[in-house]
């Protein structure tokens, strides 16, 4: 397929179709139904039965027969066969993460099934290499897999996102909020039929991945995928293979960490860099401990069968609370584990919920906590069931408060009381729909939970767009309050006013154009003397500063 006809598709799309922004590629540890395998297996029996005993599985089969194979072979194992589901289709290969179905919420809200091209695995030197030329070492072989996802869409009553483009599963993490990574791999990989700027269009447009980095190759020569090397945890954590000083691929590792380590996510903060050390379990081959799979509020991490096992387990259970953290061990690779050969069949109602976490709280001063909580179920969020758990540091019980709607969409707030510098809040927050869908966030809560620090630093400019710009006159105020915003973006602007027991006294609504400035008036001369709490919300950014009225 040529670019020229890539980008006559593109441009079709994008006339008929609203901004790419709106689209949604979903994250590993999502609401999901179940896990996608292929019989015959490439993962252990254990594996199989844990799969399938608190949530569906998906098993492929080519015809009935095989589907009478795997299931006296799912019987010795243990599988709860209740929880299974087969699906007869055409696959070659054990790899689902390579060429399974990528789901996407599109315009209006409703889960899709992108479906790239797959042609098998070409192998590419990487690292430490001068030649910067695409080779391939012969046969590509598995493009047969490439028809699945159009079965699986049809399964599942979903439609089909046709895309003109290669995404291999194993080499494209996403948060879920427009942020995805990919090794360099992939751009050499579209090379022949979509160049860079084709590629970034296309999965912003089709994906909603306007956000996309693209790290150096970190193999001296493989596949090249990033999930062999890194593993996106949540919106602001990345899990960074860290290998032993004398393997070749150090210091290209190195390199990944620190590109990584540079990188903003989604909440405007660079990203949290975690390392999971991986020695080497045969020779050169390094153990792929990042090569694991979260499922619900399960991690199933591929295990090498040496010391350093006990240790990568470690290192999920303290980056992850609350989730439980198992080992397998199994025909691994270095460049081919267990997240290779699952993939999340995702829910397509799911309850989204998304908190951006504040970095401390001012101490004496309200504090506000505020989640988008969208139900794609459309069947209508419980009021009563939408709620925020908090406690200090040390209590064993946990206190709650009903969420507020606010003007925004799909976003609700709580406004705890203020609280002494060094207090340690504890939160999370909780909701459900008419579906009987319930949702905790983070998913794993009570086990895990948000922390947040009280102090007496007021929020710094590295909480504040550098472009944004608030200003609030006369201090101490006594008859008009006056409000000046200068805003980074365009959006919908909103202006809240609290006193200091959290009650709103004053709100304004506005859109604004980015970088024009705008300006509002507080008329308090009839409000009492003291502290009040001005909030502003754009888009993702919230501001608060604090208005002495005299």
């Amino acid at each position: 397929m040529c670019k020229r006809f890539i980008f006559l598709l593109l441009i079709l799309n994008i006339v008929l179709s609203a901004a790419y922004s709106q689209r949604r590629m979903v994250a590993e540890w999502e609401p999901a139904y179940g896990t996608l395998i292929r019989w015959p297996l490439g993962i252990p029996g254990n594996l199989v039965a844990e799969l399938a005993s608190d949530d569906s599985l998906y098993v492929l089969v080519r015809n009935l027969g095989q589907q009478t194979q795997a299931i006296s072979t799912f019987q010795s194992y243990g599988v709860n066969l209740d929880h299974c589901r087969f699906i007869i289709a055409p696959t070659y290969s054990h790899w689902t993460r390579d060429w399974g179905p990528h789901y996407v919420f599109d315009e209006a809200g409703l889960a899709c099934i992108a479906d790239p091209i797959f042609d098998g695995y070409p192998w590419v030197p990487g690292c430490n290499t001068s030649d910067d030329a695409l080779v391939f070492d012969g046969g590509r072989g598995y493009e047969e897999d490439d028809a699945v996802n159009a079965i699986l869409a049809a399964e599942f009553g979903l439609p089909l996102i046709s895309l003109p483009i290669y995404l291999t599963g194993g080499n494209v993490m996403t948060d879920g909020s427009g942020y995805a990574v990919s090794t360099r791999q992939m751009l050499d990989e579209n090379a022949p039929i979509c160049d860079e700027a084709c590629f970034m269009a296309v999965t912003a447009d089709s994906l909603g991945l306007p956000h996309y980095f693209i790290a150096e190759n970190p193999e001296v020569y493989g596949i090249q995928h990033i999930d062999c090397y890194a593993k996106i945890l949540d919106e602001e954590k990345i899990l960074v293979k860290q290998t032993p000083a004398w393997h070749a691929e150090y210091a290209c590792v190195e390199a990944l960490a620190q590109f990584l380590g540079n990188k903003v996510n989604c909440y405007g903060r660079k990203y949290e860099i975690i390392r999971i050390f991986c020695p080497s379990y045969s020779g050169n081959s390094l153990a792929a401990y990042t090569n694991s799979l979260i499922i619900n509020k399960k991690v199933l991490v591929p295990l090498f069968g040496i010391s350093a096992d006990e240790e990568a387990l470690d290192t999920y259970r303290e980056a992850m609370p609350g989730y439980e953290v198992i080992g397998f061990t199994g025909s691994w690779y270095h460049y081919d584990a267990l997240h290779c050969r699952t993939m999340g069949i995702f829910d397509p109602h799911m309850l989204v919920m998304r908190h951006k976490p504040p970095l401390h709280a001012v101490a004496n001063l309200p504090v506000t906590l505020t989640a988008k909580i969208d139900d794609r179920s459309e069947a209508g969020l419980i009021p009563d069931l939408l709620r925020l758990f908090w406690r200090e540091e040390g209590n064993m019980l946990w206190e709650n408060l009903l969420l507020t709607p606010s003007t925004q969409t799909d976003t609700f707030y709580a406004v705890l009381p203020g609280f002494p510098p060094g207090t340690e809040l504890e939160y999370y927050f909780s909701a459900a729909d008419s579906s009987g869908r319930q949702e905790r966030l983070p998913r794993t809560a009570p086990g895990g939970y948000y922390r947040l620090e009280v102090s007496n630093i007021m929020p710094g400019l590295e909480e504040i767009s550098q472009r944004s710009y608030l200003r609030v006159s006369p201090v101490p105020a006594h008859d008009i309050v006056k409000i000046g915003y200068t805003p980074a973006v365009s959006g919908r602007l909103g202006m809240y006013i609290y006193n200091i027991h959290g009650q709103q006294v004053w709100n304004d609504e506005i859109y604004v154009n980015g970088n024009v400035p705008v300006s509002f008036q507080w008329h308090c001369e009839n409000a009492p003397a003291g502290i009040y709490i001005l909030k502003t919300s754009l888009n993702e950014e919230i501001k608060v500063v604090k208005i002495i009225k005299n």
